[in-house]
């Protein structure tokens, strides 16, 4: 997912956007004449005098395809990754999340990567639909996928509970600190 195209309602700029043509969740095929929907309030701003100013550093942050930050995510140990994803999503088209688990292989990630690519393997119970997230229940993923991850072997887990990101001219720096994920943002 990039922040291209239309995503970047999802951040909400105050009272820059046009609510009436972009929200950040709505509901609009339920009914006929009502169209409900709803807004992040932020702080976030196109003006650059702000302290709020959306920079191209606060852009790059948010990029989960941004290739720098995933090596340095590959510098420590890696998460399995499991995904399933729609040909017919809505959101993501199915070649950007491809690239996106590819550039993780390439990194040395473990990725189980299911395409759902038609109707005949929606089996009403795991698989609901072919929309974002295949109306797949949490629950049953977790019991799908846990017991096979939890018989892998423990790979050596310890590392610094620190990662810094370098954004042009910001620098976010992520800890784990009382069990709480703490972000400090320099320049």
């Amino acid at each position: 997912m990039t922040l291209d195209n239309d995503l970047w309602r999802f951040i909400g700029f105050g009272r820059e956007i046009d609510y009436v043509k972009y929200c950040s969740v709505g509901i609009t095929y339920m009914f006929k004449n009502i169209k409900l929907a709803a807004f992040d309030k932020t702080y976030w701003t196109t003006n650059k005098q702000s302290p709020y100013y959306f920079s191209n550093a606060r852009k790059i942050v948010r990029e989960p395809l941004n290739k720098e930050h995933l090596k340095i995510q590959s510098l420590y140990p890696k998460p399995k990754y499991i995904a399933y994803h729609s040909k017919f999503d809505q959101y993501v088209l199915l070649e950007k999340r491809e690239n996106y688990f590819n550039i993780l292989r390439e990194l040395g990630f473990e990725v189980d990567f299911i395409k759902i690519t038609d109707e005949k393997e929606i089996d009403g119970k795991f698989i609901k639909n072919l929309e974002h997230g295949c109306g797949i229940p949490m629950k049953l993923l977790i019991k799908k996928h846990l017991l096979q991850i939890l018989k892998e072997p423990l790979q050596d887990k310890i590392c610094k509970k620190e990662v810094s990101y370098k954004c042009d001219e910001l620098v976010y720096t992520f800890k784990e600190e009382n069990h709480q994920i703490i972000l400090n943002i320099t320049n």
